[in-house]
Formats: C-alpha cells, sequence, structure tokens
C-alpha cells in the first residue's frame, strides 16, 4: 500500500521518511490519509529568484577620510625673521706704525768711518791720533794715525773701542778735546768718561770727522 506525498502528491512508501519526489519529511504523518493534490500536475520546486552576478563588476573605490587618505599635509611652519644688520661706519685706519728704529730706539754703533772713507769694525781697541804708536802698544790696542797738517791733534787724541754690546768712544785728556754731534747738537766728551756711540753720531778731532755706523 502506498501513499501520497501531501506536498507534491507524489506516490511514496508508507515506511518512507522523506518524499522522493520533492524531499520533504513525511515520516511523522505518513499513516495519515493524504487527500490527492488537486491541481493536476506536480508544482514545479519553488525557484530561487535569481541573484546578480556582480563578480565581474568592480566596485566603486571609497573615498577615505582626510585622516586615513594619504600622508598628512604638515602645517606651515614659520620662518625666522630674517636679522637686519645695521651698516657700520668704517673703521678709520690705523695710524702708520713707527718703523722698527723708533720703536726700538737708537741703534748702537758697530764700526766707524775715518776721514779717507774707510769703514773699520770696532771689535778690538782703536787708539787714534797724530802720532798714536806708542799709546797704543801701551795700551794693548791698534794705532790708527790721522792726518793732520794743522796739529791740533794730540799723538793720542781718541781711544774707539767695544763696550756694553756697542761701540764707546773716550777721549783720554787731549789738548784739544773732542766733540760728538748727534742729531744736529754738539756735546764735549768728558775726559777719561766711556760714551756709547749710535749710528749717525759724528765725531770731531780738530779738522777730522768719524762717523759711526
Amino acid at each position: 500500500m502506498s501513499t501520497q506525498c501531501r506536498f507534491c502528491g507524489e506516490a511514496v512508501r508508507p515506511d518512507s521518511m522523506f518524499c522522493p519526489s520533492c524531499g520533504q519529511l513525511i515520516g511523522a504523518s505518513a499513516a495519515a490519509p493524504v487527500p490527492p493534490f488537486q491541481g493536476g500536475s506536480r508544482p514545479r520546486a519553488t525557484q530561487e529568484a535569481p541573484v546578480a552576478d556582480t563578480a565581474s563588476e568592480p566596485l566603486a573605490p571609497v573615498p577615505l577620510p582626510p585622516s586615513l587618505g594619504g600622508p598628512r599635509e604638515q602645517p606651515p611652519v614659520a620662518s625666522a625673521p630674517e636679522r637686519i644688520v645695521p651698516d657700520q661706519a668704517p673703521e678709520p685706519d690705523a695710524p702708520a706704525s713707527a718703523s722698527a728704529e723708533e720703536q726700538a730706539g737708537p741703534v748702537l754703533a758697530a764700526s766707524v768711518r775715518l776721514p779717507d772713507g774707510v769703514l773699520t769694525p770696532v771689535d778690538r781697541l782703536l787708539v787714534l791720533g797724530r802720532s798714536p804708536e806708542r799709546g797704543a802698544t801701551e795700551r794693548g790696542g791698534t794705532a790708527v794715525r790721522l792726518d793732520d797738517p794743522e796739529r791740533a791733534m794730540s799723538r793720542v787724541h781718541l781711544l774707539i773701542g767695544p763696550e756694553q754690546a756697542g761701540v764707546a768712544a773716550t777721549d783720554p785728556g787731549s789738548a784739544n778735546g773732542t766733540l760728538l754731534e748727534r742729531d744736529g747738537v754738539r756735546y764735549a766728551l768728558v775726559a777719561g768718561t766711556p760714551t756709547l756711540l749710535v749710528r749717525g753720531d759724528r765725531l770731531l778731532l780738530g779738522d777730522a770727522v768719524l762717523i759711526a755706523e
């Protein structure tokens, strides 16, 4: 004996739990008679509504909020104001520096130029006069004879020798004395007192003139 599916009207076995045609559960009410299906041929299974295929259609880009859409624009940074330097008055020219000789003072002499123009280094005692040979021997110096046609000089009139890293002139006590001319001013040498000579000094022995250099 067979029964009918109460959903689709298809004949099913009494011991079936599901309808072989429509797949509905019929086991709980299979024993109860099912009225024949009204409506002729069995209805088609319910068709699901077609689903639009959107896989091939690209999705429209969704704009990101400003905080996530790329690098954040940095706020403008105010630059330091340009420093304005006022015009400075030109510095006055430095005064011309004094020459080395002016800064160091007078330069001591190291030699003496004789009346005949010969420059003689003073590295030993020089004994000068009209006839100084004997006096030079007594003093252990070098005799320097000077021409004296007027006989205004003494035999030993002047001594010139090294003294204190310079040159000193000493009048040993001549009859007419010795004059020292420095910067246009003449001085009389004190007998027996050495006087340091500087470059440019002039020594006057009668008519003879010696120049310290």
